[in-house]
């Protein structure tokens, strides 16, 4: 395929590679004059994000506007909390005070604090379940989980301080490395495949 035709495409390339770079670039320079166009980048990141958001919650409510119709208890329950949070950001105040901040602070909050803290109960179940304690990784993590777990307690750490420092050594070092070394394979792999689609596509 010729040039002319694959212009989309390179420069699709050319902008991702250079927001990427430029954002890279203010991480070790941030006084320099790159802050100035990589903070109207992150601004812009921001709003496509923001539409992108939107529009997979229109799309989420128009698939499930059919089982609704049938009368399908999940999708009527979606789409009634769909439509109360949407109005209450739109009324005045937002999510600051009215209706929405009751909503925010007394249903959309306690849902995500319930969320996140089941979350380590069905890793700590997929880890017995799907790997072997006897094996040395997986004493490991178990041993790290349990330990940041417990240290979570309140009443326990009051008794047991030991518990509440471990906790945050291993959420400061380990698992913090682990994390940004997560972000950084998903970096290079996004550009990897980016090159790839975009220079090996015919």
């Amino acid at each position: 395929m010729s040039f002319p035709r694959r212009w989309p495409q390179w420069l699709t390339l050319a902008v991702a590679l250079t927001a990427g770079l430029l954002a890279f670039a203010n991480y070790f320079f941030p006084q320099s004059f790159l802050n100035g166009p990589t903070q109207a980048l992150l601004k812009t990141t921001v709003l496509v994000s923001g539409g992108a958001l939107l529009l997979a919650a229109f799309h989420l409510a128009w698939r499930h506007w059919p089982k609704a119709r049938q009368k399908d208890p999940g999708s009527l329950l979606l789409l009634a909390g769909f439509a109360g949070t949407f109005v209450a950001g739109l009324l005045p105040g937002g999510f600051l005070a009215g209706a929405g901040n009751w909503l925010y602070h007394w249903m959309l909050a306690p849902g995500m604090a319930a969320v996140f803290a089941l979350l380590p109960i069905f890793l700590a179940v997929a880890l017995i379940r799907h790997l072997s304690l006897r094996d040395v990784g997986g004493a490991l993590l178990f041993l790290g989980l349990m330990a940041v777990l417990l240290g979570q307690i309140p009443g326990l750490t009051a008794n047991v301080p030991f518990l509440a420092g471990m906790r945050h050594d291993i959420l400061i070092a380990p698992a913090a490395a682990a994390f940004r070394g997560v972000l950084l394979g998903i970096a290079i792999g996004s550009i990897l495949a980016l090159l790839r689609y975009t220079l090996l596509r015919k």
